[in-house]
């Protein structure tokens, strides 16, 4: 009995020591004291092989400091007991970059994008261990596909399908010059941004995206009239996309409006309004545009 109560405050022991050890070290990760971090991680992993953070603090301090190759390994123990693979690939390669070891750098990238999800392109763009390597076609893919794991808007082709109405347009109607339309696509693609500003003193805008939810189109539109409308998709085709929206009438009714875009072969875009009193039975014209590019 005694020997086993002596042997429980060992372990008792030892775990608190572990504890401390990480609890600094982790500090000087933190803090970016690597050469202490280093040394505490050191001693705290010969009584824990298996923590994969702990592999992973000890890789980036050895990398930080310039111990190339000892970094990959302690790099490649983390993954190895399943750290997050991203942030070990992006350091690993960092590593192998330092060791001039460029195939290695770009099979791991390359891995690390199309198969591990790695979407920190903005790092991978403003790190200084890759910036000669900006200029390279391999590497351009590299951050392209980053990029795309970062915005999955960008390749999905549902939110893709208004992009023919993007550019910066004057807009026409009856041949007459009506105002320019700005139409610009929102970080991440998501979503669609309209800035429209005519001859007179009328403005507007307006916020476009496709919904997962109801996998439908959506306009919600302000204008500085007070005019406010909630399109939602009626129809899509190629090169084209209609919505619908209840509005209020000028003479205070509930009134039906329906916005119709349309590309045209020559690359001009046709906007078409138009209004129903009679909940869409029959549609009367109100504004017919033509979007030309600006030159």
């Amino acid at each position: 009995m005694k020997r086993f109560l002596i042997l429980a405050l060992l372990c008792v022991s030892t775990g608190a020591y572990s504890q401390t050890l990480l609890e600094k070290a982790t500090q000087n990760f933190i803090n970016q004291e690597w050469e202490q971090c280093s040394n505490l991680l050191q001693q705290y992993l010969q009584d824990n092989q298996e923590d994969s953070a702990a592999w992973y603090g000890l890789g980036v301090s050895q990398l930080n400091l310039g111990f190339l190759k000892k970094s990959v390994v302690s790099l490649t123990k983390a993954r190895n007991y399943k750290f997050n693979s991203n942030s070990i690939d992006f350091n690993l390669a960092k590593a192998h970059s330092k060791l001039n070891d460029t195939e290695k750098m770009y099979v791991t990238l390359e891995l690390a994008t199309s198969e591990n999800g790695l979407a920190n392109f903005t790092a991978l763009k403003s790190d200084a261990d890759f910036s000669k390597f900006l200029d390279e076609d391999r590497f351009k893919a590299i951050l392209k596909k980053a990029e795309e794991n970062a915005y999955p808007c960008l390749t999905n082709e549902n939110a893709r399908h208004f992009d023919f109405w993007i550019g910066e347009w004057d807009v026409y109607a009856r041949g007459t010059k009506a105002g320019v339309n700005i139409i610009s696509r929102a970080t991440g693609g998501c979503a669609i941004h309209e800035s429209y500003t005519t001859q007179g003193s009328y403005a507007g805008q307006s916020i476009n995206f496709y919904s997962p939810v109801d996998q439908k189109w959506h306009q919600h539109w302000v204008g500085s009239a007070g005019d406010v409308f909630n399109y939602i998709e009626t129809k899509r085709e190629s090169g084209l996309l209609q919505f619908e929206s209840e509005y209020l009438s000028s003479q205070g009714k509930v009134a039906l409006s329906r916005l119709t875009f349309t590309l045209n072969e020559d690359g001009t875009v046709r906007q078409l309004f138009e209004n129903s009193n009679d909940e869409g039975v029959t549609w009367t014209p109100a504004f017919d545009g033509l979007y030309k590019k600006r030159e």
